[in-house]
């Protein structure tokens, strides 16, 4: 995958959106993590065929899931916190090296996911952030090759960086909207 590819593109821009924007940009979140699946579920259904084949798949799946996510929003928050939980755990996993990702069974990611769907119905705004702040810098992390241990400390700078950043604006907003009048009818 090279600096020019359009998947290596699409998932940097993507990365980086939803490292600092997940919880802004929630319906981009979940689109996001549509394309993603379509890209994985498309390289193992179809291995050896066109990037574009895995884009267009990724594409189409992420704006349906963006759709179902306006129209179902309970649906769409534990969806999100799921995806969330899932491709962060998969993502962290593969960076380490004790872990033999290709030889767990794919129902170990039931339980990561679970936990952030849950998450996300308890504590939406906070499990949100730090859900796609984790999402997006493990994105990030793994759009470059780097040595295991670099790999792990930048994940984690990354993700500190984004939840940092988002609870912050997350704080302003929530300021702002508290000091404005609301108008009663």
């Amino acid at each position: 995958m090279g600096f020019t590819d359009p998947i290596f593109l699409i998932s940097l821009a993507g990365g980086l959106t939803i490292l600092f924007f997940g919880r802004k940009l929630f319906w981009l979140y979940i689109g996001f993590l549509g394309v993603l699946a379509g890209f994985e579920l498309t390289q193992e259904l179809f291995p050896q065929q066109s990037e574009w084949l895995y884009l267009i798949i990724g594409v189409i799946l992420g704006a349906v899931m963006a759709l179902l996510a306006m129209a179902l929003q309970y649906a769409a928050v534990a969806l999100a916190g799921f995806g969330g939980g899932a491709y962060a755990a998969l993502q962290v996993m593969e960076i380490l090296p004790m872990v033999q990702v290709a030889q767990m069974p794919d129902w170990i990611l039931l339980v990561p996911g679970a936990i952030g769907a849950l998450l996300c119905l308890v504590v939406f705004n906070p499990a949100l952030i730090v859900l796609s702040s984790l999402t997006g810098a493990a994105i990030l992390v793994q759009l470059i090759p780097l040595e295991p241990l670099i790999q792990n400390a930048l994940l984690v700078l990354a993700a500190l960086t984004g939840i940092t950043f988002q609870f912050v604006v997350y704080q302003r907003i929530d300021k702002k909207s508290k000091s404005q009048p609301r108008l009663q009818g």
